[in-house]
């Protein structure tokens, strides 16, 4: 039997890795972090052999990349269009 949360702090938190190496995050931890279906994780090894999940908060340098590396459009876009595709799809932090 897995362990639940009430047994646990949102600082310590056990999961699975399934047989295709998925591991469903406990919805306290989820819900405490903002994340829901469709956001990105950008993991990191850290020094003591562990590792570090961070929730992506998209900033400028990442909003450009992310324009460079998608179609190139044609013409300028408008303000209320750059606004749009901001919203779109990036949990954009100002």
């Amino acid at each position: 039997m897995g362990t639940t949360l009430t047994n646990l702090s949102l600082a310590q938190m056990e999961a699975t890795v399934t047989s295709k190496g998925r591991v469903t995050l406990p919805k306290a931890l989820r819900d405490s972090l903002g994340i829901q279906s469709g956001s990105q994780i950008r993991f990191s090894r850290a020094s003591h052999g562990g590792f570090q999940g961070v929730p992506i908060r998209f900033d400028l340098n990442d909003l450009w990349e992310k324009a460079d590396a998608g179609p190139k459009p044609v013409g300028v876009m408008s303000y209320e269009e750059m606004d749009a595709a901001k919203a779109r799809g990036c949990g954009f932090v100002g």
